[in-house]
């Protein structure tokens, strides 16, 4: 079964299992009662629903389904400034909750990727990170293992780690050593992941977990123009072999998107396709010929290729 989704609503954080059928808005199967004055900033869902975490700017709170505290990790020393956000996610089989922490930019010191037992909220391990983050996202590799970590840091560009949890219960971190590639996705297989420039003039493909570029298409080779147009920090693998490329523009003031598939075998466009979405940062690959958008109410619905 693959990992629930979450959504914050109306005081609420709801969690949502992907469903076989498409073309229909999912509803939650589980919801977490969130008593918080702060802003939520990020949110997951344990695999098997028993719990939840969200984070704000001074702390990370674990939820049950029945609304009751489970426990709490404390971001300090407190702060009442807006803070750039922090990123969490459980790790496959929800022993661990990855969490990532913007302390350089909140004067707490250098940035932290921390790892905590989902039972407990215990500290079991952490690594200083070379980053100033101003946001931040995880991805999980299939294998269960490993995460992927990718900090942006404004107009100085985002960086990219690897990390897993060692036997010796420390965290072995890899850098990617870039400074311009944007982190969009993990191949369903685990043996490729996908990257967008900084600066959205290209899509790149890279081997995992070596990084090694094994393909790049530019922008132009989609009939667009570069400084027109850009290479959205989107998509995903729909499959292994087939990935979607987000073109966006702009015409009279209004933002446009453009959603295109690729052959990843062959390097060339498939063509573009309906991807029923009015919200770019809902959409979001399965892996499985299928995709997660949100609708106007803000609830996920998954759509797929053979429609």
């Amino acid at each position: 079964m693959k990992p629930a989704i979450t959504r914050y609503r109306n005081s609420k954080l709801c969690a949502y299992q992907i469903p076989e059928s498409v073309d229909k808005p999912l509803g939650p199967v589980a919801t977490y009662l969130i008593e918080s004055d702060n802003e939520v900033q990020s949110h997951a869902a344990a695999p098997n629903l028993d719990r939840a975490v969200y984070t704000t700017r001074n702390k990370v709170t674990c939820l049950g389904q029945n609304g009751g505290l489970l426990w709490g990790y404390k971001l300090e020393p407190r702060t009442s400034e807006r803070l750039p956000e922090t990123a969490c996610i459980f790790s496959l089989d929800g022993t661990w909750v990855w969490l990532y922490r913007p302390d350089a930019m909140s004067d707490r010191g250098p940035d932290l990727l921390v790892v905590l037992r989902a039972d407990t909220g215990e500290v079991v391990a952490q690594v200083e990170l070379d980053t100033v983050g101003q946001g931040a996202q995880f991805v999980r590799h299939p294998d269960g293992r490993h995460i992927m970590l990718d900090v942006g840091e404004g107009q100085d560009g985002v960086k990219l780690f690897l990390a897993s949890l060692n036997d010796g219960g420390g965290i072995d971190l890899h850098s990617y050593e870039w400074d311009d590639r944007a982190l969009i996705d993990i191949a369903p297989n685990g043996q490729c992941f996908m990257t967008v420039d900084h600066g959205r003039c290209d899509v790149a493909f890279h081997a995992f977990p070596s990084g090694e570029e094994v393909l790049q298409l530019p922008i132009e080779d989609f009939g667009y123009e570069y400084g027109d147009e850009f290479i959205d920090w989107s998509g995903g693998f729909l499959n292994t072999d087939i990935a979607t490329i987000v073109i966006t523009g702009e015409l009279n003031d209004e933002e446009w998107h453009h959603f295109y598939k690729v052959d990843l075998r062959t390097g060339e466009s498939l063509g573009r396709f309906e991807a029923h979405c009015s919200k770019i940062d809902s959409f979001q690959t399965l892996g499985d010929d299928t995709w997660i958008v949100s609708d106007l109410n803000g609830d996920p619905v998954r759509y797929g290729l053979a429609m």
